[in-house]
């Protein structure tokens, strides 16, 4: 045989090593690239999701809180008696900022992780005790603002104070919660 060829035969798995070694390589990188576009872009709509719940929430306890002084003030209610002008409001007011809360926490649960939707969760539920149930077309069957409906010395008013301070504190704790984890998890925890 000829040197050429021989050498030729030689050095052709080789060749055909370097080759195929490069196109893995070319494989693995746009691979990398995809998939590193990919986890980018979900990370900023994970991270949008979790702002927009925050600030979904922030007026919420402001404005309930505010409903309830309007019923403070108020005199006895009943059938026939107009509720405060200030109470309708606010309620409304609320219907408003429970869509927004609503909606951003399903981004929330829909985005995770676990521990996150489980934040958003507990302040979705907490929101609707607060001020869902009450939003009725007549507002007078109001769950948790029920209490101020009620005689002073009715057993059932208590366990209505108690549930909307439980719920309220509930919100609350569950709201700066979330920042916290939110960082923690976009910061240093795996893509998941």
């Amino acid at each position: 045989m000829e040197s050429e060829v021989i050498a030729a035969l030689i050095g052709m798995p080789a060749v055909l090593v370097t080759a195929a070694a490069g196109w893995l390589a070319g494989r693995a990188q746009s691979h990398g690239t995809y998939h590193g576009a990919v986890d980018a872009a979900r990370r900023a709509a994970q991270s949008q999701a979790y702002a927009d719940l925050f600030r979904a929430t922030r007026p919420f306890i402001d404005i309930y809180d505010s409903a309830e002084a309007a019923l403070r003030g108020a005199p006895a209610m009943g059938p026939g008696i107009p509720l405060p002008e200030e109470f309708t409001r606010r309620v409304n007011e609320m219907r408003e900022v429970l869509d927004s809360i609503e909606h951003a926490a399903d981004m929330v649960r829909l985005e995770g992780p676990d521990s996150l939707a489980e934040i958003a969760e507990c302040i979705w539920d907490n929101a609707m005790q607060l001020g869902g149930q009450r939003l009725t077309p007549d507002m007078r069957s109001v769950p948790l603002l029920r209490y101020y409906f009620l005689d002073p010395s009715d057993p059932k008013r208590h366990a209505d104070q108690d549930a909307a301070d439980r719920a309220s504190q509930e919100f609350q704790a569950a709201r700066r919660e979330l920042l916290p984890a939110a960082r923690k998890y976009l910061n240093g925890g795996p893509s998941q």
